[in-house]
């Protein structure tokens, strides 16, 4: 079996065995793919651009024996469809098709870095279905949401954007986005190279080849926020060095929090496994959080 065959045999292998495995339905005949393992409350973790379900393997392998978990591949990620060209969605609205499929009315919601946007709005937009919520890395985005559909101006600068790229190559742009992560990394960046190689080089890239409608309801959702001001337990996690000032957030959380993990930049979770398990681990059981 040539190298390139073993890689997509693998790309279609579970996490683990002993995996559920699925598609839903969403859109126009698209479908989402989603695992599943063990038993328990609910957890869904949502993964970042570029990337897809297996960015959250340390985990789900932490997880499987207490919890039901749950790693979807966001549409136009992984093995979900691509959308349509200026197909109107959001990512926000496929996890809540996700859940309903699933017969999940509550589930504790982790999402790093695009999948922080998503669990961000699900805790403004939907606080009733969610035990607790997680941000590691990202937060509710501050962009235009799909009432505001996107200008001819707008339209015309991300497609000259995506025809820049492809005159680079996709290649050049995808080994780009993995040195981008290392460089931004703390000390163990190098441990990641190999995982985030497979994922990015295998990301199809849909976003950056076609022109999106809003994905994210970003500032709607910000303005729910504001004014539900829901009172859901939630945790912000940022790495040491991207250094972030306290999050607009807070201001409208009541039973909310920030921390920072050292030595790490983006990629929390794969960056400092040990300390990112401990900290997810004891988040889901109720445990104070330890700064």
């Amino acid at each position: 079996m040539n190298r390139w065959l073993a890689i997509i045999c693998l790309f279609f292998l579970p996490l683990f065995g002993n995996a559920e495995s699925g598609k839903i339905s969403v859109g126009k005949g698209q479908k989402i793919y989603y695992e599943e393992y063990g038993q328990g409350e609910p957890v869904i973790l949502l993964h970042g651009h570029t990337l897809d379900r297996r960015m959250w393997k340390a985990q789900v392998e932490l997880l499987r024996d207490s919890f039901r978990v749950i790693v979807p591949d966001l549409r136009g990620y992984g093995l979900s469809s691509d959308p349509f060209p200026y197909q109107q969605f959001t990512y926000t609205d496929d996890v809540i098709a996700l859940m309903d499929s699933l017969s999940i009315e509550k589930a504790h919601v982790v999402g790093l870095s695009m999948g922080a946007y998503v669990a961000g709005e699900l805790l403004a937009m939907h606080p009733d279905r969610l035990l607790s919520c997680m941000m590691v890395a990202g937060e509710i985005c501050g962009r235009p949401g799909p009432s505001t559909p996107k200008t001819k101006e707008e339209r015309e600068r991300q497609r000259i954007g995506n025809a820049k790229i492809q005159r680079q190559g996709l290649d050049k742009y995808k080994r780009d986005r993995v040195e981008d992560l290392i460089r931004r990394a703390g000390s163990r960046g190098e441990e990641m190279r190999n995982a985030l190689t497979e994922m990015i080089m295998e990301w199809g890239a849909w976003q950056v080849t076609h022109v999106t409608a809003r994905i994210y309801y970003g500032q709607e959702a910000f303005l729910s926020l504001k004014r539900n001001k829901p009172d859901i337990r939630t945790l912000i996690v940022y790495g040491e060095l991207e250094g972030k000032k306290p999050s607009r957030m807070l201001n409208f959380l009541s039973n909310a929090e920030q921390i920072t993990i050292p030595d790490c930049g983006h990629m929390v979770n794969m960056e400092q496994p040990e300390l990112f398990n401990s900290l997810l681990m004891n988040w889901l059981r109720g445990l104070p959080v330890e700064k």
